[in-house]
C-alpha cells in the first residue's frame, strides 16, 4: 500500500512539496429537502529546499467566482 495521500506533503530528496487546499461545502433546499456537496479546492504549493522557501498560487478563480461567471 501506497503512502502517498492527497493533501498530504511529499519529499523528494531535500525539497518538501505542500499543497494548500480549501474545503467548500454548500447546503441548499432542494426538492422539499437539502442538498449538500462538499469538496477540496487546490490554491497554492509550498515548496521547501535547502535554496529557500515559495508559494506557487494555483489559480486566481475560486469556485465562488466561477458560481458567479466573470467580473464585468
Amino acid at each position: 500500500m501506497s503512502d502517498c495521500r492527497p493533501g498530504q506533503p511529499r519529499t523528494v530528496g531535500d525539497v518538501e512539496i505542500e499543497p494548500i487546499e480549501r474545503i467548500v461545502v454548500r447546503v441548499e433546499k432542494a426538492f422539499g429537502g437539502i442538498a449538500a456537496v462538499a469538496f477540496k479546492e487546490p490554491i497554492a504549493v509550498v515548496i521547501r529546499s535547502p535554496g529557500g522557501t515559495w508559494r506557487v498560487e494555483l489559480s486566481r478563480n475560486t469556485s465562488e467566482e466561477r458560481a458567479s461567471g466573470p467580473e464585468a
